[in-house]
């Protein structure tokens, strides 16, 4: 069975400390590049994956606590979701662009100064937390429906 007898309370947490080290680990590199590297570009990736880290965190945290209904409707999950999916399309294409950018041009992954592929990198990691931003709405989304579910059938 393995080491956790409730398999949703265990990824529930481990969703809350991934988001919560995706926060510590995009905010500090976003100023570890723009001050000792000066890679402005890679800097804003980093603290806008930390920012999307931090909104996934939010959403981990009311799923945690089962609490959804109280903060979101419906309609706002799917705005979320919206939102979370245009995010990903738009940071999928700045990675496959960064990529081309620094094979095209032969650009080294080092001095990180001028690195396409460590920003690269950066763009990868806001395209993982928008996607499981979009993730965490589709499953408040089913709490919701699953609890508007359950209280009808009480009546």
């Amino acid at each position: 069975m393995g080491c956790c007898q409730n398999r949703d309370r265990c990824c529930s947490i481990w969703r809350i400390v991934q988001s919560s080290l995706g926060i510590f680990i995009g905010i500090s590199t976003a100023f570890v590049f723009y001050h000792n590297f000066h890679n402005a570009q890679a800097a804003g990736w980093a603290l806008a994956s930390g920012v999307f880290a931090a909104a996934a965190l939010h959403l981990a945290i009311l799923i945690h606590k089962k609490t959804m209904r109280s903060w979101y409707s419906v309609l706002h999950l799917r705005s979320i979701q919206l939102l979370a999916f245009l995010v990903t399309d738009i940071s999928m294409a700045a990675f496959v662009w960064y990529l081309f950018y620094a094979a095209y041009y032969k650009i080294p992954m080092v001095p990180v100064d001028n690195s396409a592929i460590v920003t690269s990198v950066w763009v990868f990691m806001t395209a993982k937390w928008t996607f499981l931003i979009w993730l965490f709405a589709r499953l408040g989304i089913k709490e919701i429906n699953y609890d508007h579910l359950s209280e009808t059938e009480n009546f």
